[in-house]
């Protein structure tokens, strides 16, 4: 995995070099790259961008530049997301790589008195073999170092009526015994304490360690004894066992060998600071180091999922930035109409009032007030009607920017007025206001109920957890 990362940094470095040569960041060479092969020309992304920045006029090389700046926005999150994963990655892989358990390749520390027992996972290299025999992953466990006195037990539970089920370990019946029982010390809800003993010794121990490996095929009949201890009390219970001997194949019989090695190694010195490792088995070098589990291509993988998400996410949010911005544009039609009809009603035309009530935005913008987009687009329309624009062309240039049917409606009556006169335009005026305030009454009504859909599982919660503070309680009362 390590060679992945390195290719990923050596990416950026190439990136970074080819990048300042043209004097520029990456993401921007990035998308000079990807701009000559067509790969950042979607229609939709331009026309909702222009529409969220009015000032562009629809001057392409304006417009030009705000979808520039939209894409290497983009690819600079997602590299730098890349980047931030890959360098996580190199940390845990670091951290893996480091404090090799096996030292002087075959000596491994026991933990300090009272640390307790240590798991180890290590790697076995077999000279000679190949295919899976030739390297093998153990997992075993190193006892802590240990006071003279100290003797280790094992436990296990066991409710004692269902002995003769529970001890079977991973065997199929009593009948049939080929691996190690448990033979449990401890009834878990009962208050016997239970000791085993086994008729035979050199085939089941005390402890359910079954020795097998001398058996014949016929096998041999071992009898447990199950010791139930409690006070004065004392009660037997003898379970006939048929063990027979193991049936491994060369891999595990070698895999058997080694693990007896390693217990052996570790039990020979108990009090010493290291435990020496088996060197070889049955003629053949053993190479011993830690196995370790590598987690970092995970969470690169994870990562650059993530980042591609951002990325496409990217668009979404363009997406819902174009909704608000037709949302907020409906939300002002009412007014607009009304201010509109009112100063065309006091004598003012259809210009003047244009560009009074865009420059009467201009001054409120220019004064920290909030942006609205349809005054946004009225100022474009004045600059058009300022630079020779005919009044109907602009008019109409600003139904089409909108892009609402409720503007090409109006931008309609507007036309129509400079065409035929103003006879009507007036009552036309008030038709459409009165419209107006009644589609923005249904619409209000409509974002309330999307409200009150959107807080439905926020209350759901509430009500859960108000249930849980009052149940609890009396539950708990009901309980002591």
């Amino acid at each position: 995995m390590i060679i992945i990362y390195g290719m990923v940094f050596l990416f950026y470095i190439v990136l970074h070099c080819l990048a300042r040569k043209r004097g520029m960041e990456i993401s921007g060479y990035f998308y000079e790259m990807g701009r000559r092969k067509g790969m950042f020309g979607q229609r939709g992304i331009r026309e909702n961008i222009s529409l969220l920045q009015p000032d562009s006029g629809g001057r392409a090389e304006r417009e030009g530049e705000y979808v520039k700046q939209f894409y290497i926005g983009k690819i600079k999150l997602f590299l730098q997301m890349l980047l931030l994963g890959n360098l996580l990655a190199v940390c845990l892989w670091l951290a893996g790589s480091m404090g090799d358990i096996v030292e002087e390749g075959k000596y491994i520390r026991r933990n300090a008195y009272g640390q307790g027992s240590m798991e180890t996972k290590l790697q076995a290299e077999i000279e000679g073999e190949e295919g899976a025999a030739a390297c093998q992953d153990f997992t075993f466990w190193i006892e802590e170092r240990q006071y003279e006195t100290v003797l280790v037990k094992q436990m296990a539970r066991e409710l004692a009526q269902e002995l003769p089920r529970r001890i079977l370990g991973s065997n199929v019946s009593l009948e049939e015994v080929r691996e190690d029982l448990n033979l449990c010390k401890e009834a878990e809800g009962y208050p016997f304490r239970i000791e085993w003993e086994s008729d035979d010794y050199a085939y089941v121990s005390s402890d359910g360690t079954v020795t097998n490996d001398e058996l014949r095929e016929e096998g041999a009949v071992v009898c447990l004894t199950a010791v139930f201890l409690y006070g004065d009390y004392k009660e037997e219970h003898i379970f006939p066992v048929h063990i027979f001997p193991p049936q491994y194949s060369e891999e595990e019989r070698l895999r058997r060998k080694i693990y007896e090695l390693l217990e052996d190694k570790e039990g020979e010195n108990r009090y010493g600071l290291q435990v020496e490792l088996p060197e070889n088995i049955e003629g053949k070098q053993l190479f011993w180091s830690e196995r370790r589990e590598d987690s970092s291509g995970m969470l690169f993988l994870l990562t650059g999922i993530a980042a591609v998400a951002v990325y496409l996410l990217k668009n979404r949010d363009l997406r819902e930035r174009v909704e608000e911005r037709n949302r907020q544009m409906l939300l002002d039609y009412p007014q607009l109409v009304s201010r509109i009809t009112l100063y065309m009603g006091a004598g003012m035309t259809v210009r003047n009032v244009f560009c009074k009530i865009a420059l009467d935005y201009q001054k409120e913008r220019q004064a920290g007030g909030k942006m609205h987009y349809v005054y946004e687009e009225m100022l474009l329309a004045c600059y058009e009607l300022n630079s020779g624009v005919s009044e109907a062309a602009a008019y109409e240039h600003f139904g089409r920017r909108c892009r609402l049917i409720q503007y090409m409606k109006f931008t309609n009556l507007l036309v129509q007025n400079l065409k035929k006169g103003s006879n009507g335009i007036l009552e036309a005026l008030h038709r459409e206001a009165k419209d107006a305030f009644e589609e923005r009454r249904n619409l209000a009504r409509k974002l309330g109920e999307e409200a009150g859909t959107k807080l439905l599982l926020p209350m759901m919660l509430m009500l859960g957890i108000v249930m849980v503070l009052i149940i609890a309680p009396a539950y708990f009362s009901f309980s002591a």
